[in-house]
């Protein structure tokens, strides 16, 4: 006999399936390598059509509890990240470290004025003008974090539409002579997240984040980029390297 899904008996047929996935997620029902059954082996296992097999994974899908890989199938999230803190640490190499995939979403690319925290950061005056870039950073297209990025436009006049093309900051520094720059400053808070953050990390509204402030400088130990980064608390742990207990070089995007 086919197991029915099984939960609140008012929900649709396609979140109670999903509800029942979870329990066997969490259960450790599926192999070792984390592969769901297809959507078709779903929709015999339990009875019902593909339509809704394929609702319940995407349902999965923009919990991050799994994801979907180029090439077809759904796989478990896997374990958290460990995220090297050091002074020339890059987001890309992290996450490929882990044997994961990554990538960025631009959200925003623009110029606008600074306040408060950044301008402070980039010793800029109030309500100076800045290029400001927000980016989700994404670990096998499951986001990992979501960034705020301040640079001085005075000193990098047409930055964002460079960015654009290269989606790297240090790329795109490169454009500017700026081929090294360190980390000057980091703090780190653990917080309950936003409304926003919640949605584009696709995380609970009661699993905390942490926020990532940063300061990097160049040769001349000039402040050239000052960030604001949120991580997903549960997908990502940091890890200080012998020697680097600063936590300098934190979350650079390049």
């Amino acid at each position: 006999m086919r197991p029915k899904p099984s939960a609140d008996s008012q929900d649709p047929l396609w979140k109670r399936l999903e509800h029942k996935l979870l329990q066997d997620i969490r259960g450790g029902r599926f192999d070792s390598a984390g592969r769901l059954p297809s959507e078709h082996e779903l929709a015999e296992r339990f009875g019902v059509n593909r339509h809704t097999a394929r609702q319940a994974i995407a349902g999965l899908v923009q919990r991050g509890i799994i994801f979907k890989r180029k090439g077809g199938g759904s796989y478990l999230v896997p374990a958290v990240i460990d995220y090297e803190i050091g002074e020339r640490t890059r987001f890309s190499t992290n996450v490929a470290l882990q044997g994961r995939e990554p990538s960025r979403t631009l959200l925003e690319v623009s110029e606008r004025k600074a306040h408060d925290r950044a301008c402070s950061a980039l010793a800029m005056a109030d309500g100076e003008m800045s290029i400001f870039i927000r980016v989700i950073g994404e670990a096998d297209g499951i986001p990992i974090s979501i960034g705020d990025t301040y640079l001085p436009a005075r000193r990098f006049q047409g930055f964002g539409e460079l960015y654009r093309e290269t989606m790297s900051i240090t790329k795109t520094l490169a454009r500017y002579d700026v081929h090294d720059y360190t980390r000057e400053m980091t703090r780190v808070i653990a917080r309950n997240p936003s409304e926003e953050e919640v949605r584009h990390l696709r995380q609970s509204v009661v699993t905390p984040i942490l926020a990532v402030e940063s300061v990097d400088i160049d040769r001349d130990r000039r402040p050239i980029v000052y960030h604001e980064t949120r991580f997903a608390g549960e997908r990502v742990q940091f890890v200080v390297k012998h020697g680097e207990a600063d936590l300098s070089g934190f979350e650079k995007q390049g």
